[in-house]
């Protein structure tokens, strides 16, 4: 790091000279003005500029910002203020004076041009991460479109034809929904890795494999598959097959069957051939368009197919009940079980795609009967005498004629009694009064009521006015790393004190940690459930209970 100095002034020279010394710089004297347009190619730290040496002090005021140097102006005892603010140098004195005062100077100068430098670097770093931001996902890590566009350009180049895999995953928003961000960058991340080692372990020789990130729930696959062009069109079909397989396996590993099932894969394919008439970006973005329609041509095929497994599962009555244990926070002892509905084949097991499913088929009074059927026929089995049942029921359920004439009815009124029914909304309640009258007849027989999910959906601060229950259910999003989130914290302690006062009690659904156990129980929440405290198909231990079909 230099000085550099451009002074006619020896007294002035030398006394620059030993506070460069004194900074631990080394100082360049310019002789004339090509000299110091020279020293300036190479950016030093100070520019010391003597005004009665050099004219033009504005145009070496920009020379000096555009080399990055901190501009040290010194002036005769009796120059014009109006010359300093037209320069605006960093930096500026009279000379003659006090040598110590050339040191004091450059100092400020050098501290002037440090913190300069250090902003410009910052702010090229800055551009540099946005630029790769364009570039690659900054989530999965994998090449964006941009990027993908030069790949495939050369590709088609270099062999005269490109395959184009459009890889659709259907419900991650979902899965966000449910699960939070943070889980459902955990699964595009799963997703990611398991598309590069499928591609380091199945790709043919010579095959080019590259992966792209669409920013939404998609990827998309190049390939440069080997061959003559006949030969090529069964090698996508057995290469998505594999690859279909793998990505399942590997989410329902990482992530469990549940959520695996959630992750509906459908891989469309479409083979571009060289066409010198046609530009090769349209060419690829026509591809993209091809590639991603035969996708949705899958789904929906796919979809068909899944209905009918459904209307299977509905008519054969293939639904499990796993009871899952709510505990009360201070003593840890087990006041009820939540009945939650699980399918027994491979592929339905999630309830959110039961529920799905039997929304596009028109079949969720039938779904729902089942559920609630096979709860009830496991509660002597699953739960003491003193437990209570917690059950699901959607909104849309009072309107079932056999939900209220058929099913609760029949119930002896000790069982009633030992029934908190959740209600759980999917959809909006668009008719408070009718549906308080619903509950209200509930309510005489002996049934209690949850607002279920409170803060999430539509189940807010609107629902437990209207509905007055006598348990407010806290929706994992709240509950989530509660230990470390103080607004969370905030909320859920005004909800509990707000529950105080109405003899009201709060549940913290998704409780799957010590610390998020702890952080509860210091703010007062009355009952928990969660990953914590049940095993998913374990035993009477306090785990969750598995009753299949009787």
């Amino acid at each position: 790091m230099s000085v550099v100095a451009r002074t006619r002034d020896p007294s002035l020279a030398a006394a620059a000279a030993r506070a460069a010394a004194a900074l631990e710089r080394t100082l360049q004297l310019a002789a004339d003005d090509a000299a110091l347009e020279a020293a300036l190619r190479d950016r030093p730290t100070v520019l010391l500029l003597d005004a009665r040496a050099v004219e033009d002090l504005p145009r070496w005021r920009e020379r000096a910002r555009a080399a990055h140097s901190a501009l040290l102006v010194v002036l005769p005892p009796d120059a014009d203020p109006q010359t300093i603010a037209a320069v605006a140098p960093d930096e500026c004195m009279r000379w003659p004076a006090d040598p110590t005062d050339v040191e004091a100077r450059l100092r400020a100068a050098v501290a002037r041009s440090r913190r300069a430098h250090d902003e410009t670097r910052a702010a090229h770093e800055l551009d540099r991460l946005r630029y790769e931001e364009l570039l690659y996902d900054r989530f999965t890590g994998l090449p964006t479109l941009p990027l993908m566009l030069d790949v495939g350009r050369r590709l088609l180049e270099e062999s005269g034809r490109l395959t184009l895999l459009y890889i659709r995953f259907v419900r991650y928003s979902k899965l966000e929904e449910i699960y939070g961000w943070q889980k459902l960058d955990e699964i595009l991340e799963t997703t990611a890795r398991a598309l590069r080692d499928y591609a380091r372990a199945h790709a043919p020789a010579p095959m080019h494999f590259m992966v792209a990130h669409t920013g939404d729930d998609d990827f998309i696959v190049f390939l440069d598959l080997p061959g003559p062009a006949e030969a090529i069109e069964p090698q996508p079909t057995a290469f998505i097959r594999g690859l279909e397989d793998h990505l399942r396996t590997e989410l329902e590993r990482r992530h469990g069957e549940e959520i695996a099932g959630l992750c509906e894969i459908y891989i469309g394919a479409t083979t571009l051939f060289r066409n010198p008439k046609v530009r090769i970006a349209r060419l690829i973005y026509r591809g993209l368009r091809e590639a991603a329609e035969a996708a949705r041509s899958v789904e929906s095929r796919e979809r068909f197919r899944r209905i009918d497994d459904f209307k299977a599962l509905l008519r054969e009555g293939q639904v499990r009940i796993e009871y899952h244990p709510v505990v009360e926070v201070a003593s840890g002892r087990v006041i009820g079980y939540e009945a939650l509905a699980r399918g027994t084949r491979r592929g339905l097991r999630s309830p959110e795609l039961l529920f799905a499913l039997a929304e596009e088929a028109d079949l969720l009074w039938e779904l729902s009967r089942l559920c609630r059927r096979r709860a009830l026929e496991g509660m002597d089995r699953a739960l003491a005498p003193d437990q209570l049942l917690f059950l699901n029921v959607d909104p849309l359920d009072f309107r079932d004629p056999s939900f209220r004439a058929l099913e609760l009815e029949a119930l002896p009124a000790d069982r009633a009694r030992r029934i908190v029914i959740e209600i759980t909304e999917r959809t909006a309640i668009t008719d408070y009064p009718t549906f308080r009258t619903y509950l209200e007849d509930l309510r005489q027989r002996g049934f209690r009521f949850a607002v279920d999910d409170a803060g999430a959906g539509y189940a807010g601060l609107g629902s437990i006015a209207n509905l007055a229950p006598d348990f407010i259910k806290l929706d994992l999003s709240l509950i989530a790393n509660i230990d470390a989130n103080f607004m969370k914290q905030r909320l859920v302690q005004t909800i509990v004190q707000f529950a105080n006062e109405h003899g009201i009690q709060v549940v913290a659904e998704g409780v799957e940690r010590e610390e998020e156990l702890a952080t509860v129980r210091e703010l007062g929440v009355h009952l928990a459930q969660g990953f914590l405290f049940h095993r998913p198909g374990g035993g009477d231990d306090g785990s969750a209970l598995a009753v299949a079909p009787a």
